[in-house]
């Protein structure tokens, strides 16, 4: 049963269309398909849906829903960013678009006051940001990153957490920080913790692996354990912004899942999350 959460068209910043990815979907074999184009914010960028988009985005994904029925299930969705004071997705801003699901995302960071910056911008762009904003202070950088999370799983009001560990995309061959030291992992750990009384279920996200940008799927094995030894769920999901990273990565993920102990991943369909033994996704 293959299913994916996390699909992003044109409505933001994917490269298809919500038509493109249904149709690559079904090819793959797909049983569920659950759209999460990233929900407006109130102020612009070059990669959340515009607020004016929104009714389109609500009514193109019913339009597919009604295509697709008793081919593959088609759900509504938003990726709905966390921004301390600003946004969240318990905030209720979206609930007129009654949604099947919702992912709760940490994009955000403003490590010293100097302004807040996306973790997981281009390169150089992020490499500005930390040397200008975060005082070249890799450690400020992810410190404040899992303190956001830590902030945005105890508000919740969302069902799928998206790429828990988003903090290492850009910090390749460890240039601003080492991932195995004990710092960084108590740091990561401590958001980790608070994932165990919410109900939230976790993506094994392959987004960056898909796009050449990673080795392996967030979040990474140390911190994927600890999940597993809490109990708390997963989902597989490609985070997939073009029609060809739908069906792709699935052994990988599997892979990733088994090394930490898992053998049941959380799916929904029909309205309903339920645990399917890992071999069956």
């Amino acid at each position: 049963m293959l299913t994916n959460y996390h699909t992003h068209c044109q409505f933001c910043d994917g490269k298809s269309s919500a038509a493109e990815m249904a149709e690559a979907a079904h090819a793959a074999g797909y049983s569920v398909l659950g759209f999460s184009s990233h929900a407006p914010l109130p102020f612009p960028t070059d990669w959340t849906m515009r607020p004016e988009r929104l009714p389109d985005y609500v009514e193109e994904i019913g339009r597919l829903k009604r295509e697709w029925e008793g081919k593959m299930e088609i759900l509504l969705g938003l990726e709905i960013d966390w921004i301390e004071g600003l946004v969240s997705p318990a905030d209720g801003r979206f609930s007129d678009s009654r949604l099947d699901y919702c992912i709760g995302s940490v994009h955000y960071i403003d490590p010293t006051g100097e302004g807040s910056f996306t973790i997981d911008s281009p390169a150089e762009e992020f490499d500005r940001n930390v040397r200008e904003k975060a005082k070249g202070e890799g450690r400020l950088v992810y410190r404040t990153y899992y303190a956001n999370l830590a902030k945005a799983i105890e508000t919740g009001g969302f069902d799928i957490l998206g790429h828990l560990d988003l903090v290492v995309r850009n910090n390749k061959d460890g240039r601003w920080f080492d991932e195995s030291s004990k710092d960084y992992l108590d740091a990561a750990l401590a958001a980790v913790e608070s994932l165990s009384e919410s109900g939230a279920i976790v993506e094994i996200n392959l987004g960056a692996l898909l796009r050449g940008k990673a080795k392996s799927p967030h979040p990474a094995l140390p911190i994927l354990k600890r999940l597993r030894e809490l109990g708390v769920p997963i989902t597989f999901s490609a985070d997939a912004h073009h029609v060809s990273h739908l069906g792709a990565g699935l052994e990988v993920a599997r892979s990733h899942a088994m090394a930490a102990g898992y053998k049941e991943v959380a799916v929904l369909t029909r309205g309903a999350w339920k645990l399917v033994g890992i071999e069956e996704v």
